[in-house]
């Protein structure tokens, strides 16, 4: 896996994605460019709110290991303890 910064001046695909609580919380964006040109473009579109920023190779690694989400709205299935 490639570290965040190791292509800095090659134009490739990066994600940010949106972190607890802030508005777009839950989703991702893709953006295109160095490192740092994607940066300031994530920055100029959403100033700081937003939380991390992978390159493919990291957010592929990432998404094979994330454990699974479940909504707090979705109630879960239980047997009533019999009396």
């Amino acid at each position: 896996m490639k570290s965040s910064k190791s292509s800095t001046s090659k134009k490739e695909e990066w994600i940010f994605t949106f972190g607890s609580g802030q508005q777009n919380e839950g989703c991702f964006v893709r953006i295109l460019g160095t490192w740092g040109e994607a940066r300031e473009k994530m920055v100029k579109k959403y100033g700081l709110e937003w939380a991390f920023q992978y390159s493919v190779d990291e957010w592929e690694d990432w998404e094979r290991r994330r454990p699974i989400w479940i909504p707090a709205e979705v109630e879960i299935p239980f047997k009533e303890a019999k009396q």
